[in-house]
This record gives structure tokens, sequence and C-alpha cells, in this order.
């Protein structure tokens, strides 16, 4: 039969999308050009995306639903693959303006991709400072499921700056696809060997329907509850606040960028004995106990974290398992909020198991696997469908590569991972190492964290009250 029929998981994971939780996930890479380097332009990127569409043959893939939704999709080829559909450029309205950029991505970040066409979009952004650019990615998680991690920045990212433009591009026809009686003939046998998947996508088709979603969440919640087991590898039991950015979210975003100094990280984390991660969660709940006490809404108790780690586990699913971990935001002395987020941290990893940095970015081929799965792991949390997740946001870290990258025959300088939030979570922070830097992208609902560029700019401040608090400030 032509095409290819989606895996239950990635069919989940176009099952769980609607107008406010994204099923797709974005990625900022700033681009130096360097002297004597290509021109960085629309043509440039439609040369270099032409001349490796042979090697990713999933970004001529669409979407061929079955009829009422009786069984999974399938893959097939696009037979009217439009490559400048996909392909866009792009200037920020304002250079000068700091934020003119953020707001821009944000915008873009917050259109759902078209299921008609290959779940895909790269945006070549023209007009930032020192004459930048930046090559922005939106790639849909099922995509990135049933294909590989470098589809998200469509294999242009690598060690080397040579360009591959002038190869000749490989014909291409498009196979036919799946016909109305293949797909009716493998409905029908599915349903007969899987009967319990056919009717557990009743509730998902019903829900489809206007007015009948909300009275059917409790049923979805319970769908995605046996699928979460194996992504958590540890949970805190005490009760988890709420706060105003804790609420339902609505289709717009917003997007803030900062960027951290490894070493300084590295130097806390060698004289306290703790990792990457610890240094980051502890300087996160420094961040939201600080803008919890300007909006006047600090709890007593504290605000929780999920926290995705990349284990060893043979049991977690793709190698991932979420920690839950309480952030100790009622805690004012950092040092202590370290300690003690160390403990947590350190028993998920002594019940799953951890891989090694090298280990994660082999796996990941130079993208972060963790926060390709991220969102996996928000929809796969029992109460994750419109109903009050067990934490309040999530941090999301990965090392990336050591090495100088390029693309487009230009030096990366910044790279911008931005996943999803969902109801109940209003705001996910996540980072991804470059080099000597932590490139931290925070997420936000547009109305639930108006604030988000001053939330971001805090992080500096509360590294260097960390810094001063473990006896390593000026």
């Amino acid at each position: 039969m032509p095409g290819t029929q989606l895996q239950p998981a990635t069919s989940r994971l176009l099952s769980v999308e609607s107008a406010t939780a994204f099923g797709h996930t974005t990625n900022v890479t700033v681009l130096e050009p360097v002297d004597g380097g290509p021109k960085l332009d629309n043509r440039t990127l439609r040369a270099e995306v032409t001349a490796r569409l042979a090697a990713l043959p999933m970004l001529r893939k669409v979407l061929v639903e079955v009829p009422l939704g009786l069984d999974r999709p399938w893959w097939a080829d696009d037979a009217h693959f439009d490559l400048r559909y996909h392909l866009r450029y792009i200037a920020v309205p304002n250079d000068d303006d700091p934020a003119a950029l953020e707001d821009l991505i944000a915008r873009i970040h917050s259109r759902p991709l078209d299921r008609n066409r290959p779940l895909w979009e790269l945006y070549l952004i023209t007009g930032l400072e020192d004459g930048r650019v930046a090559l922005l990615s939106k790639v849909h998680m099922a995509l990135i499921d049933e294909s590989s991690s470098s589809i998200l920045d469509i294999g242009l990212i690598g060690p080397e700056p040579e360009l591959l433009g002038g190869a000749e591009p490989t014909r291409w026809r498009p196979k036919p696809q799946p016909s109305m009686v293949d797909l009716c003939t493998r409905a029908g046998l599915n349903a007969v060997f899987e009967p319990a998947r056919s009717l557990g996508s009743i509730p998902r088709q019903l829900a489809s329907l206007p007015g009948l979603r909300p009275f059917l969440n409790p049923a979805l919640a319970l769908l995605n509850q046996r699928n979460a087991e194996p992504y958590i590898a540890t949970a805190s039991d005490t009760i988890t606040p709420r706060t105003s950015f804790n609420g339902r979210v609505g289709p717009h975003r917003r997007w803030a960028r900062i960027e951290l100094d490894m070493d300084r990280i590295a130097a806390i984390r060698r004289h306290r004995g703790v990792s990457n991660i610890d240094v980051l969660a502890t300087v996160a709940g420094g961040v939201l106990r600080w803008w919890l006490l300007e909006h006047d809404e600090l709890p007593r108790e504290t605000l929780k974290a999920l926290v995705p780690l990349s284990v060893t586990d043979p049991d977690a699913v793709d190698g991932i398992a979420g920690a839950l971990i309480d952030l100790q935001t009622e805690k004012h002395r950092p040092e202590v909020r370290l300690d003690e987020i160390h403990r947590q941290i350190g028993l998920a990893v002594v019940e799953r198991g951890a891989r090694s940095a090298a280990e994660i970015s082999m796996l990941s081929g130079g993208t972060p696997l963790v926060g390709m799965l991220a969102s996996r792991l928000l929809d796969s949390t029992p109460l994750a469908d419109r109903l009050l997740p067990p934490f309040n946001t999530a941090i999301t870290s990965v090392p990336g590569p050591t090495e100088q990258l390029y693309a487009l025959g230009a030096r990366v300088v910044g790279s911008y991972p931005i996943f999803g939030v969902i109801d109940g979570m209003g705001l996910h922070i996540g980072a991804m190492s470059l080099g000597d830097r932590l490139c931290l992208s925070l997420v936000a609902d547009r109305q639930l964290v108006p604030d988000l560029r001053a939330v971001a700019a805090r992080f500096e401040t509360e590294l260097a009250r960390l810094e001063m608090a473990v006896g390593l400030g000026d």
C-alpha cells in the first residue's frame, strides 16, 4: 500500500493538538556572517534546502486522514509539494528595538502549521543587530517523531561552513497516495486486531465536534494517564499551588531570551558538587520567587517544575523521564534552594539512571533530544488535557555541542529552543548550551505573563545572588 501509517504514539501527538495547545516545536538559530562568506538571503537558503531534500524525504510527506477519524492517519508523498511555500524570508521591522525580534518570533510560533501541507516551515529573518540573521525552523512533533532530529534544522547546521547548494537537485516523482479503499480496508483490519485502540479513539473524535470537548475532557485525561507512567521518574507529594501563570492558555504567545555564562555555572557546579541542571533550576526558582513577590502572590507552598531528564532506564519511553521537583520558592536563601533541588534531582537519577552530556549530544545529533520530547511529556501527563497539571512550569535543558557550528556558511552564535505551554502551565523555560554560553529561551501565554522580558532579564540577577551565596561572588 502507498504511504506509511503513523505509529500510535505519533498519532497521539496529533490528537492532543488544539487551537491553544500547539503540536509543533520551534528553534531559533542566530547566525553571524563570516568575512568573504556567502550572502545570507533567500536564494542561498533555497539552494541549500534543495540540495538536502533527497536525504530528508519526510520533508515532502503530507498527512492523509482516514474518513471519520476511524484510524490513525498516514504519511504520503505530497503530489503538490511547493518548496517556496515552506521557505519564508522576513525582516525584523525595527532593528534598533531589542524586543522587535522577540515579538516577531512569538507571532510566528503562535501560528499552527497547515495540516494540508508537509508539517514544517523555515524562516530566514534578517535585520538583527550587527548584521546577524536568524534561522527559524518550525516543525510538528509528529514529523520529528517519525524521522530524525536533523529535520528540526533541515540538515543545515553542522561543523563545517561549506555549502551544498551547487549540487544538482535530485529528480523526484511523488508516489500515489493511499486510496479510499486502502484506507478503509486497513481501518477495518486494525479495528479487528486492535479493538481497544479503536474504541479509545472514539472520545477523541467526538471531542473534535463543537461544544462537546469540555464534557469529554475527563475521558481524554484518563486515556492520557495510561501513557504517563513511563515518563515520570519521581514526583513530590506536596500540594501544587496555583499562580496567575497557571491558568487556561490562549492562542498567542510571548517569547524572550537571555544568555548566561557557562563558566560561571560550571564554577558553582564544581564548588558545590552539583550539576548544571541543579544550578539552572535553582536560578529559575529564584526568578519565579522574585516575580511572585513583585505581583504580591507568593504562595506558602513551593512551586513545582517538570524537569525532563535523559535516562538509561529501559522502561523509560524513548529514554526520557520527567522529575517533578519542588523549586523551593518559599525559601529566601538560594544556597539552601540549590542543596534541596540537587537532592531531589539526585533521587531521580538514582532511580532511573542518567546519560552523560556526551551521550545526549550523540543521541540528538546536535539537536536536543530531550527538548524534542518535552511536549510529549506535557501531553502524556495524567491531567494534561485542559485539567490542572501537577506542576507550575517546565524547565527543559540539554547540553549542546562544544565545537563551533555553521549554517548557510555563517557561524552559529545562538540557539534557542521554543517549547510548548498547556492549560495550567503558561510558562516554559528552555535552555541549550552553546560553547561557553547557555542560551535561555522563555515562552509564555501572552496574557498570563505580560512582562516576560523582565522575567528573562532577572536570570542574570539571580545567578549573581547564587554566586554570592555560595562564596563565589565579588
